[in-house]
C-alpha cells in the first residue's frame, strides 16, 4: 500500500493505489519527465518509496550516444546501482504527409528511434549481470496512423491521454475534433476514451518494475483499453 495514502498525499485514487505492488526501494531512471507519462510515473513512484533519477531534454539539438552514457553513469552513481529504466521520452510533430520537412523527419527518428536504442544500450551493462527492467513505449498510431502524424506513426512502430494528445487536438478543425471523439467511442472498448495515465497506466508500469514480473521479458504489453486488439 502507498505509504502516503493514510495521510491523503498519494496522487493516485485510493482504488488504484491499492493495486500497485511493492516497489519501495527500487532504483529507477525515468526519462521524459517534463510532462505526460514520465511526469505522472515519477510523481506516483515517489509516493511509493522509489529511488529515482528523472530527466528530460526539450531543446532541438540532437543527442549523441556519449550523452546517454553520461546520464546513465551519473544516475547509477547517485542511486548506487540501477534496477529499471522507464524510457518515456518521445517527440511529436504534426504536418501533412506530402510536406514534412527532412529536418522534422530526422528529429523524429533521432528522438523516438535512436534515443530509445542509445538509452537502452547505455543501461544494459548495469542490468546485464544482476537483472533488471527496461520499459520502452510505442503507440497504437504505429499501426493506425492519424492525419498529420504519418512520420510520428512511422517512428513509434499506450493509448492514454497525455499533453501530446491535447496538442494534436488543438491543431484539428472543430469538426475533426468531433470525429476524433467518435473514433474513440467506437474503438476503445473500456471507457470509450483514452485512459488516465496515473490510474490506468502507472499501476501497470509499477507491476513491470516490481519483483512480481520477474518472469516476463521481451513482451509487448498493450495498455490501450482495447483500441488495438491483439492475441
Amino acid at each position: 500500500m502507498c505509504p502516503k495514502a493514510a495521510h491523503g498525499d498519494c496522487p493516485l485514487e485510493e482504488t488504484a493505489c491499492h493495486i500497485i505492488p511493492s516497489i519501495t526501494g527500487k532504483r529507477i531512471l525515468i526519462t521524459g519527465c517534463a510532462s505526460g507519462i514520465g511526469k505522472a510515473t515519477a510523481e506516483v513512484f515517489a509516493a511509493h518509496g522509489v529511488h529515482m533519477v528523472i530527466c528530460d531534454i526539450q531543446d532541438k539539438a540532437g543527442q549523441t550516444r556519449s550523452e546517454f552514457h553520461a546520464v546513465v553513469e551519473a544516475a547509477v552513481r547517485f542511486l548506487g546501482g540501477l534496477d529499471s529504466l522507464i524510457h518515456s521520452s518521445g517527440y511529436i510533430h504534426q504536418d501533412v504527409a506530402e510536406s514534412i520537412a527532412e529536418s522534422e523527419i530526422d528529429r523524429m527518428l533521432d528522438v523516438n528511434i535512436k534515443g530509445t536504442i542509445f538509452m537502452n544500450q547505455a543501461v544494459f551493462p548495469y542490468l546485464k549481470t544482476r537483472g533488471g527492467t527496461i520499459l520502452n513505449f510505442g503507440s497504437d498510431l504505429a499501426s493506425e496512423p492519424l492525419p498529420l502524424l504519418a512520420h510520428y506513426s512511422a517512428s513509434k512502430g499506450a493509448a492514454v491521454w497525455t499533453p501530446m494528445i491535447d496538442g494534436y487536438r488543438e491543431n484539428l478543425e472543430t469538426e475533426n475534433v468531433g470525429g476524433h471523439d467518435v473514433f474513440m467511442n467506437d474503438r476503445v472498448c473500456l471507457g470509450e476514451k483514452f485512459g488516465d495515465v496515473e490510474i490506468d497506466l502507472v499501476p501497470v508500469l509499477a507491476f513491470l518494475v516490481s519483483d512480481a514480473s520477474r518472469w516476463i521479458t521481451g513482451q509487448l504489453v498493450p495498455v490501450n483499453g482495447g483500441l488495438s486488439l491483439g492475441r
